[in-house]
């Protein structure tokens, strides 16, 4: 009758393990997300005066807060496959609210912009954003045959669509130095492209077919950057 008992007490301290480690890693997660998001905001908003151009707008700019939910989603180790687009969205959701708050404490504006309507479309925006980025985060590093190259292609979509929108503001701008800026800020962003390509992949066939599936999710950047006025 004892030795009955034996393997109940012998797997009871295994599962109290599993279950603290389940419980650790969406807490690490949302630490992550928080964490970076608090930073994201403030950095944003002392950057962007300081840092020489283009690197001043780009900082300041959709593709690289996006770029940023990527990393995150790459970085969440959760065994539940939402909990990158949860951190990712949390990440852009706290940076959205302390690019404000920043203004709001260094540069005296009204706390009403923390909740005003333009606030509150950066915020809706970030939740989209934060949902696709920081899964695909996450399907690039798992580097399954499909979701991997989607998730990188998610990557070289992003930037490359932002280097086309800033060839269109070079196109329609009429002072000098505004359309270098955009030329500039266009060369980072390929350049940025090729270090995504590369390092936002696990395999030499996910970076090739990343890149091949970048170019339409490109022109998907490009046309919902139009919808929403940021092109």
């Amino acid at each position: 009758m004892p030795l009955q008992t034996w393997p109940a007490t012998a797997t009871a301290p295994a599962v109290r393990r599993v279950d603290r480690r389940a419980l650790a890693e969406p807490a690490r997660a949302l630490a992550l997300a928080v964490a970076v998001g608090a930073l994201l905001g403030p950095l944003d908003v002392a950057l962007k005066h300081v840092l020489p151009a283009p690197f001043g707008h780009l900082v300041n700019s959709s593709p690289v807060w996006a770029l940023v939910a990527f990393v995150v989603g790459w970085c969440v180790r959760a065994r539940s496959s939402w909990w990158p687009a949860v951190a990712g969205t949390v990440t852009l959701l706290v940076a959205v609210e302390t690019y404000y708050l920043a203004y709001v404490l260094v540069r005296d504006r009204d706390t009403a912009t923390l909740v005003d309507a333009h606030a509150v479309g950066w915020l809706v925006v970030g939740v989209g954003a934060g949902v696709v980025f920081g899964t695909a985060g996450a399907w690039a590093r798992d580097g399954r045959p499909w979701r991997g190259p989607a998730g990188t292609a998610t990557a070289v979509g992003l930037l490359l669509a932002g280097a086309w929108v800033e060839v269109r503001r070079f196109a329609g701008a009429q002072e000098e130095t505004y359309r270098h800026d955009s030329v500039q800020a266009a060369l980072v962003l390929l350049v940025l492209t090729g270090v995504a390509a590369v390092l936002a992949a696990r395999s030499a066939r996910q970076r090739v077919v990343g890149l091949a599936l970048g170019l339409p999710a490109a022109l998907g950047g490009v046309v919902l950057a139009g919808v929403l006025g940021m092109a």
